[in-house]
């Protein structure tokens, strides 16, 4: 794939073009081995997704870039920026709260459960405000504990349909998250 030929179709005047079709060469060819490194590294299948998915937000939302000749590099770039964010936002920020309320334990001051709620509030509404089907697939996934492949079956629609789906309701909640 010639990333960065100026005379090529589609091509920006920077020389790079991030079509969908590039990122669905790039997940093709490279979201398996990325998904069992960070796997590995994060110790969760559902993590490792997360991060995966917001990898190739990023990379589909990336704007032309003089000199990339490499995007496979570009995007591992992204994922170790995402492992770094998502480290410094861990020192930063009280650990992972379900949104479950029989999981919640007792928070140690009342501006905490009142935090606690908020966020949790906030959480639902920018689920509830998904559309639909993303929003059903999104719930499979993350209350059922379902895989992609057992969501595709279910709703009879394809793997890449399902992640396409879990990686937008994530960058959607994300922003709606960054928002507040």
């Amino acid at each position: 794939m010639a990333v960065g030929d100026d005379n090529g179709p589609g091509a920006t005047p920077s020389g790079i073009d991030i079509s969908r079709e590039l990122v669905a060469v790039l997940y093709r060819d490279q979201a398996s081995a990325l998904r069992r490194r960070l796997r590995a590294r994060l110790g969760s299948a559902d993590e490792a997704n997360d991060v995966l998915h917001d990898a190739f937000a990023r990379l589909l939302g990336a704007r032309p870039t003089d000199g990339l000749r490499d995007p496979g590099a570009f995007l591992n770039r992204i994922v170790r920026n995402l492992l770094i964010d998502r480290s410094r936002r861990g020192k930063a920020r009280p650990p992972h709260v379900p949104i479950e309320e029989e999981s919640l334990g007792v928070p140690a001051a009342q501006d905490e459960a009142i935090e606690v709620e908020q966020m949790r509030n906030r959480y639902r509404e920018l689920i509830a405000s998904l559309p639909p089907r993303m929003r059903e697939v999104f719930m499979l996934h993350r209350v059922e504990g379902l895989g992609y492949k057992e969501i595709g079956e279910r709703l009879d629609i394809s793997i890449r349909t399902v992640e396409w789906h879990i990686a937008e309701a994530i960058v959607r909640i994300s922003r709606g998250l960054d928002r507040e």
